[in-house]
């Protein structure tokens, strides 16, 4: 049995018809072998987090990277989802 390659993930805002919790196009935080990061100094709203956790927690491919959407609808925020390699970082 090959072992699994170690995956991160990151999630970036694209845009929104506005942001309840004062997130901004760019925002960004990575799920992955070291846990949920947020870039230092900034935030992320709780309820997207759970959204993007679920739905990778289900398997959802990466690889063509999806759009995936906050879930409070009024906001219309969609994220980027991408796999990051460690020597993009």
């Amino acid at each position: 049995m090959t072992p699994k390659t170690p995956v991160t993930v990151r999630c970036t805002v694209e845009g929104f018809n506005y942001s309840a919790c004062g997130l901004e196009v760019g925002d960004s935080f990575e799920i992955g072998e070291r846990g949920l990061v947020v870039p230092e100094g900034k935030r992320f709203c709780y309820f997207a987090i759970a959204n993007v956790v679920a739905l990778l927690g289900s398997g959802m491919n990466v690889t063509s990277r999806p759009l995936v959407a906050c879930p409070d609808p009024p906001e219309n925020l969609h994220m980027r989802l991408e796999r990051v390699n460690e020597e993009d970082r």
